[in-house]
């Protein structure tokens, strides 16, 4: 796998006052990252798995490891990337090999719910399990007045400035919201009360407060929306997996304005602009 660069440009669709132009974007890169740690006299063990943007990966890992396992500069003893299947450099899986054992015993509490830390299975869980059809459902200005009772409903971060939101509203009846100190349960608290109230998000639109990352657009395919819409950026990973989702992504929004990365379709003023984004 050759190594990543940490920032991808890729084309984009721009509308502001209702004129639409095409233009390139940079999109930071997210990548999994595999760690294990090795010492004489043990085979390799997995350490944990997180998202990161390429680059100083060693330090990543022995970062990680300082703060979680004590490992300080006298323990290591090399770092390196993995070799991969036909022999090949895998840039996504570090060794630390320590010149001691220590004991790896991580916390198994989660500070957020991304549900992708951690685990070892990281790469397989990148995967949409179905694609959606985005439909031209959605005009601009929906969204605009959508995002307007999005800023009016989010009491926590009126009050104290901290909190994330996240604003679903399904094909028919009310929006949803969810508030948290963690963008991802923000979207899964506004999922859960979806879920708890009988509603169907098939081809419904998230609203979120913060970037609009890989994880979140997962979430949000997984439920059956086919719509984001962010005040800030996606990464690279989600706009390929939103291509690959049938998701309409949609960030930097504000009044009068949006970036658009994905299946154009979704929105009717951008209808017939989708081949631009392929």
């Amino acid at each position: 796998m050759p190594l990543a660069h940490a920032i991808e440009t890729r084309r984009v669709i721009k509308y502001q006052d209702g004129t639409i132009s095409v233009s390139v974007d940079s999109l930071i890169q997210e990548e999994p990252l595999v760690i294990d740690v090795e010492w004489p006299g043990s085979a390799a063990t997995h350490f944990t798995t997180t998202m990161r943007t390429p680059g100083d990966d060693f330090a990543l890992a022995v970062g990680l490891l300082a703060t979680e396992a004590a490992v300080t500069s006298q323990d290591v003893r090399q770092t390196r990337y993995c070799v991969g299947p036909g022999n090949t450099q895998d840039y996504n899986k570090v060794t630390v090999t320590l010149r001691n054992a220590v004991e790896l015993t991580t916390s198994p509490i989660r500070p957020v719910s991304c549900g992708w830390c951690g685990a070892e299975d990281l790469v397989a869980r990148l995967e949409p399990r179905s694609s959606l059809v985005a439909q031209p459902s959605y005009s601009f200005d929906q969204i605009a007045r959508l995002f307007i009772e999005f800023d009016q409903r989010q009491r926590n971060f009126h009050s104290t400035g901290a909190s994330h939101a996240a604003l679903l509203q399904p094909r028919s009846g009310e929006a949803i919201l969810g508030e948290d100190v963690g963008r991802h349960n923000a979207l899964d608290k506004a999922i859960g009360h979806s879920v708890l109230d009988g509603v169907p998000l098939d081809g419904g639109i998230a609203l979120l407060s913060g970037r609009a990352g890989s994880d979140l657009v997962l979430k949000a395919a997984r439920v059956g929306l086919t719509h984001i819409a962010s005040v800030s950026a996606p990464t690279a990973l989600a706009v390929k997996i939103a291509n690959q989702a049938g998701i309409t992504l949609l960030g930097f929004v504000r009044p009068g304005r949006f970036n658009l990365y994905s299946h154009a379709e979704g929105i009717t003023e951008t209808y017939d602009a989708t081949r631009v984004l392929r």
